[in-house]
């Protein structure tokens, strides 16, 4: 059975994202593992907290008040699937720790709230160093987001170098939503850039013709500010979800930086990072 792992560390962010991955579990089948892994600082004061899946450090940090019968409340069938909720105490666990629990668990995929515009905490799980240890994406959902259907994903590649298991893997997750998924093509520096009749038959013959997926579309795009265009994919072609792949081409253009870490303001979207 497919899972999906959310991270919790006791903030809203984190609190957001389970909201959000439950969403995504009812609809691609899935189930759902909750994974305390904050490393607590500090005199540790445990107390109980009926239905909850922390525990309270005393300190001045966010009361995470998500509560698993909450979610149980939220969990209602839908496409005749109801996802099994599980809480997991990795209390004080590093990225190996996680990345080692999520492979051997078969996790589809580990979600993370993210706060846009704000430095991953030292004492939080680096995203960055999690995408280097595991097999499965990692989606960052800023905290914002409003919490609703995926209807348009937007993988935004270099076509010549398109991975064809990341093209795959966003169609299946696209199927049970109906969402479209566009393959937004933007020439990489250095790179000569691909003529329009030259681009549509590379996309048919090495991307289309292995996917047979009818809602998988070609996006040229002939804006070279990646900044700009990200803008446009966001905010004029209303896209729900970004898909980057780790350190490749875009990557840092996209973020504005080096590492999934430091998450941009201006990305409102949830983005899903292929490692």
């Amino acid at each position: 059975m497919k899972s999906i792992l959310v991270i919790n560390n006791h903030t809203p962010e984190a609190e957001h994202a389970a909201h959000t991955a439950l969403l995504i579990a009812q609809h691609i089948q899935a189930d759902l593992l909750l994974v305390n892994c904050y490393e607590y600082a500090g005199e540790l004061m445990e107390r109980t907290v009926a239905g909850s899946f922390y525990k309270d450090t005393g300190s001045d940090n966010y009361e995470n008040d998500l509560q698993q019968d909450e979610l149980h409340r939220l969990n209602q069938p839908l496409m005749g699937y109801t996802p099994k909720i599980s809480t997991i105490d990795l209390q004080g666990s590093n990225e190996a720790v996680l990345a080692g629990f999520a492979i051997r668990n078969q996790v589809e995929m580990i979600i993370l709230g993210v706060k846009p515009g704000s430095v991953n905490h030292p004492n939080k799980i680096s995203g960055a160093s999690l995408l280097k240890k595991v097999n499965c994406p990692l989606l960052m959902v800023p905290h914002g987001w409003p919490v609703k259907s995926i209807q348009r994903l937007c993988y935004i590649a270099e076509l010549r170098y398109c991975r064809l298991d990341v093209v795959k893997y966003l169609s299946r997750f696209a199927t049970s939503w109906r969402a479209d998924v566009s393959i937004a093509h933007l020439c990489a520096r250095g790179l000569p850039e691909m003529e329009a009749r030259y681009a549509e038959k590379v996309f048919e013959q090495e991307i289309h013709h292995h996917v047979n997926y009818p809602r998988l579309l070609f996006t040229p795009v002939v804006e070279s500010d990646i900044r700009r265009a990200v803008d446009v994919f966001i905010h004029a072609m209303d896209m729900d979800m970004l898909v980057l792949v780790n350190q490749c081409f875009h990557f840092q253009d996209v973020l504005g930086g080096p590492t999934v870490d430091d998450f941009p303001a201006h990305l409102t979207v949830p983005l899903l990072v292929f490692p």
